[in-house]
């Protein structure tokens, strides 16, 4: 904690063609697509989850249950399932269930299911973690190891012949700059970013401080720094590796002005009034999963260059806390429409939800 500042801590049915919402784009936002995929939809489930005879069911636990589980895509929802459709099928096998998949662009939208009890298990970025831990109706109980790690970093990016050669350049150039940003909930895309890159260097406002801000994807932001739309955009080291792997000539074209302290990184969240039996099969397959099997390790550097899921609770999530109740903080501070005495009311409420969240995020998950 800085000196100076206190920073608050905060079914399966019938089979169906997938449902796509085609993205909207309005002026500088850029909204993902988010689709439905059932766990009838060819790939999805195994073949006994639709009434295939007993005599020709795998052996193992057999379905009694349905999980919808939520994907945030960063990247390509139809690819990020394909990827994840192995995973979740041994999953179902594991366990005993049948599972729905469902891949979102945005994570307020798997945020907004939890809340509603219609979402049983997602994997997400560890800002919308927070807000369903927050909320009550769920709790972290793994994360993802990426090549051994189980933390990345956040990053600024500009095009690898970019005169911008540090962040003392870049603030001070700002005003003439497009800038990408992320998603809002983003960890990597926007919070750490925002707080370590600008607010620790005295910018109070960041996004008022270039000439132009955009939001959008993870994989978005790449490759319009590498197109030269715009000059410079957050992201993080993971997608940056997925990239050089995937489309090496746009890696080529883009280089890393800054990097952030370690993050950890994104978790697996369960609904707190998931059956314990259930969560007991969900962890120990989770944990288990790709440590011996060499398909299984496959599947999951499939999944993200994944090497496994290690056990974690809420405490992973204090980080991200700290960054949510000084946001919260600035904007009070930044409203020009609030009194000395409304100002000193919220900014107080903000410490009672800090307290409050801090005791939340210790506890035993």
């Amino acid at each position: 904690m800085d000196s100076g500042l206190r920073i608050w801590l905060l079914r399966c049915p019938l089979p169906r063609p997938p449902t796509t919402h085609a993205a909207k784009a309005s002026g500088d936002t850029v909204k993902r697509r988010h689709f439905l995929i059932g766990a009838g939809t060819a790939g999805c489930a195994p073949a006994w989850a639709q009434g295939t005879p007993q005599a020709a069911r795998p052996p193992g636990p057999q379905p009694t249950a349905r999980l919808t589980f939520g994907l945030i895509s960063p990247r390509d929802p139809e690819v990020m399932l394909k990827n994840w459709n192995p995973f979740l099928d041994r999953m179902a096998l594991a366990t005993g269930t049948a599972i729905d998949r469902r891949v979102f662009g945005a994570a307020d939208e798997i945020v907004k299911e939890f809340a509603a009890g219609s979402m049983d298990v997602a994997w997400l970025g560890n800002a919308a973690a927070l807000d369903i831990v927050e909320m009550g109706v769920g709790s972290v109980f793994a994360t993802m190891v990426n090549q051994g790690k189980a933390s990345y970093r956040s990053i600024l990016i500009v095009p690898r012949d970019s005169k911008l050669r540090d962040l003392e350049d870049l603030i001070r150039t700002a005003p003439q700059l497009r800038f990408g940003d992320g998603d809002e909930k983003s960890a990597s895309g926007h919070l750490v970013p925002m707080y370590f890159a600008f607010v620790k260097k005295g910018v109070i406002d960041p996004a008022g401080l270039f000439r132009e801000v955009r939001r959008a994807s993870h994989e978005a932001n790449l490759l319009a720094v590498a197109k030269g739309e715009v000059d410079v955009a957050t992201n993080n080291t993971s997608e940056l590796d997925n990239l050089r792997s995937r489309r090496p000539a746009d890696a080529a074209k883009i280089r890393v002005l800054w990097e952030s302290p370690d993050i950890p990184e994104s978790p697996m969240v369960w609904r707190t009034e998931l059956p314990q039996q259930l969560k007991q099969r969900i962890a120990s397959f989770t944990y288990g999963f790709g440590t011996k099997d060499p398909e299984e390790k496959r599947i999951l550097w499939d999944i993200n260059k994944l090497t496994g899921w290690r056990q974690s609770s809420n405490r992973q999530l204090i980080t991200i806390a700290n960054l949510e109740m000084f946001k919260a903080s600035q904007q009070i501070m930044r409203d020009p429409g609030l009194s000395e005495k409304e100002r000193m009311q919220k900014a107080g409420a903000v410490m009672q939800r800090g307290s409050r969240m801090e005791q939340l995020l210790r506890s035993t998950s």
